[in-house]
């Protein structure tokens, strides 16, 4: 299944929740969900391995990784790595939508890149939700 491009996500939310669906659409689609939970259970692995490992086309398995490089939760560094021990979305009724990542460097810190990205992401469902 194809990620929604930020330019098609831009027709129907503004820019920076286009990129901020975007990001949730990626990571918490089920094919990447297999793919994240591989590498946290097998460890770092080549992209046909995953793709073995998981019996899912190795295209897919390609495109999915380069997705979710982009949004800074895997890297390649010979094989692919998650970069984040943890990726947390919760949606509340009174609180709207949480978004939380927990990095490698500290239990306490947030990668800087995706702190914006949770941010805006509060910021609109809780408009959407008060």
């Amino acid at each position: 299944m194809q990620i929604p491009s930020r330019t098609e996500l831009e027709r129907l939310f503004d820019t920076d929740l286009a990129a901020d669906v975007q990001f949730v659409e990626t990571v918490a689609s089920w094919p990447s969900l297999r793919i994240l939970e591989y590498l946290y259970a097998n460890g770092p692995a080549a992209t046909g391995d995953i793709a073995r490992g998981l019996n899912m086309d190795m295209r897919d398995v390609k495109d999915r990784l380069q997705a979710l490089e982009e949004h800074g939760v895997v890297e390649d560094d010979g094989d692919w790595a998650p970069t984040t021990d943890e990726v947390t979305i919760t949606l509340r009724r009174d609180q709207g939508l949480e978004i939380t990542c927990v990095t490698d460097q500290s239990p306490e810190s947030v990668d800087e890149r995706s702190a914006g990205v949770f941010a805006r992401v509060r910021r609109a469902v809780r408009s959407v939700f008060a």
